[in-house]
């Protein structure tokens, strides 16, 4: 039996947390097309990606259109700190996919600003250290309050260890499973403290 179904996986998590890493793994897995909008930047302006955020950007809803258009699952990369994300899920429910939400954190900001400082001495691209401070903690509350639930499955890695990502739940909405206790309580701790302390506005 032929299996038609389309499905968006959105790659998810805070600047650094390694979904580039996640999205190797899927796209390998899946064999799916990828829209990512640094690599598109990238061929844009190999030498200054950061230079073209508005070619990048046309250029990007321009072939996800074209994805979409294919009726055929492919895979996003997403950040969830902005609002982009949400007019594409509901676009690809309109049209009849299944979202999947992989989402990646770390134990910390500094992890992240490191991993991005490694990157960037590799020849990629650069994040100022004040965005990827707030976007940990706004990403983290927005996949946590928002995201899963607008997802048809979701699943949360933390992907600090070297050898791999580590499966801390996996669901439904708010329905789900705990697989790592420990690790989906120190997620718990962090959402907990972005909540109290972190100002959610733009």
């Amino acid at each position: 039996m032929v299996n038609n179904e389309k499905i968006l996986y959105i790659i998810a998590g805070a600047n650094g947390s390694g979904k580039s890493t996640l999205a190797e793994v899927l796209l390998s897995e899946k064999k799916l097309e990828f829209l990512n909008a640094d690599e598109i930047a990238k061929e844009i302006s190999p030498n200054a990606i950061n230079s073209v955020p508005i070619s990048a950007g046309k250029l990007y809803f321009k072939r996800l259109k074209e994805f979409f258009n294919k009726d055929k699952s492919f895979a996003v990369e997403s950040t969830l700190a902005g609002n982009n994300i949400i007019r594409i899920i509901k676009t690809a429910k309109q049209k009849g996919y299944k979202v999947i939400l992989v989402y990646s954190f770390l134990q910390n900001c500094t992890t992240c600003i490191e991993r991005v400082k490694k990157r960037v001495q590799n020849g990629g691209h650069n994040v100022p250290e004040e965005d990827i401070i707030r976007r940990y903690y706004k990403s983290i509350t927005k996949f946590w309050d928002e995201y899963r639930l607008l997802a048809d499955e979701w699943t949360l890695f933390y992907n600090g260890y070297e050898y791999a990502p580590i499966i801390s739940s996996y669901g439904i909405k708010n329905e789900y499973v705990i697989m790592n206790k420990e690790i989906q309580e120190d997620f718990k701790s962090k959402y907990d403290f972005a909540k109290v302390n972190i100002n959610q506005n733009e």
